[in-house]
């Protein structure tokens, strides 16, 4: 089965397609199906994979950053600095070399004067202006689900030695 597909998307694809089915029932050795322990235990891998992002994205909700300060070029804001050090920067600062070394408030102070030598401003530690999106702290692992299930990349390099003892003769040697 070959179809030509034309479509306004820029991605569009413009020759011969070969469904995977198809390319199975033709050229076995390229295409097989993955056995159904596989199968499940990359379904078991998916769920729980969700319930630890829902996890994360539920404790981030509940542990928002607060913004620490603002700094203001002419009105403007160029940089928000969080309670955690966390700073979102504007165009008009991204010269600014800001400092990696500690967490918190501490951080967050270091970024600010980091901020103010590359960018003349005024730094406003109340009256905040809502800079939309937020900033949260990453969860604890122990706020985490555990994940018992193999790595996907476990799980492929699996389903590839077994493939490859599929091809191999009961002697070890390449069948035929």
């Amino acid at each position: 089965m070959t179809t030509r597909i034309d479509s306004p998307s820029p991605y569009r694809v413009q020759g011969a397609i070969t469904s995977l089915g198809e390319l199975a029932r033709k050229q076995p050795d390229l295409a097989f199906k993955m056995p159904d322990e596989l199968v499940a235990e990359v379904k078991l891998h998916e769920e729980q994979m969700a319930a630890r992002y829902e996890a994360a994205r539920r404790y981030a909700d509940a542990h928002p950053d607060k913004i620490y300060a603002q700094i203001t070029v002419g009105g403007n804001i160029v940089a928000t600095i969080y309670d955690s050090g966390v700073t979102h920067r504007e165009r008009g600062a991204y010269g600014a070399q800001l400092s990696d070394g500690g967490a918190g408030l501490a951080l967050a102070d270091a970024r600010i004067a980091d901020i103010l030598k590359a960018v003349p401003g005024e730094v406003k530690y109340s009256d905040f202006t809502d800079p939309g999106g937020r900033s949260a702290r990453s969860a604890p692992e122990s706020a985490l689900p555990k994940v018992t299930a193999r790595s996907l990349m476990q799980i492929m390099q699996d389903m590839d030695w077994q493939l490859a003892r599929a091809r191999m003769g009961d002697d070890g040697t390449p069948a035929a």
